[in-house]
């Protein structure tokens, strides 16, 4: 794997803090901004959709519709990245979800790990998320507390 630009690399690392950051606030507007136009999206490996090709903002909407009450806690680690071309940078890192109902104890959670594969485009100067791989590892706990993998669409 080449080196890649240490300036780049911060960049797409704070992108990603944001992306997951986003999720665990619900900050549906923040999401929106670490997203390309058309984002190529690909969770086969849960169950729970089809690869697609999705504006972002309906990425952003499908996951703001999974609705659950779930206290959220999203971490990465193990991040590569390299430059897949001039205007291109893909990146690889694990991934722990941690997810907590807030008004349970006890087995009410559902958490999971993996790994997730990503393309970021820079437009306009600025990277954004344009495909989004996740190959998830395991899940445990309460699967009908989460929104996507109860409903099928997260």
């Amino acid at each position: 794997m080449k080196a890649i630009d240490t300036t780049i690399f911060l960049q797409i690392n704070d992108l990603l803090c944001q992306f997951f950051l986003s999720f665990d606030q619900r900050d549906w507007p923040a999401m929106v901004e670490c997203l390309a136009p058309q984002v190529a999206i690909d969770y086969s490996s849960s169950g729970r959709e089809q690869p697609t090709t999705m504006s972002g903002q309906d990425f952003v909407s499908r996951r703001q519709n999974a609705i659950d009450k779930l206290a959220k806690h999203h971490s990465f680690s193990n991040l590569l990245i390299a430059r897949a071309d001039e205007r291109t940078v893909s990146a690889r890192c694990n991934y722990l979800i941690l997810r907590f109902d807030s008004a349970g104890s006890g087995e009410d959670f559902f958490h999971s790990c993996g790994s997730y594969e990503f393309l970021f485009d820079d437009i306009q100067g600025d990277w954004k998320i344009s495909s989004i791989k996740q190959n998830a590892l395991r899940s445990w706990g309460n699967s009908s507390l989460h929104g996507g993998s109860s409903q099928g669409n997260a």
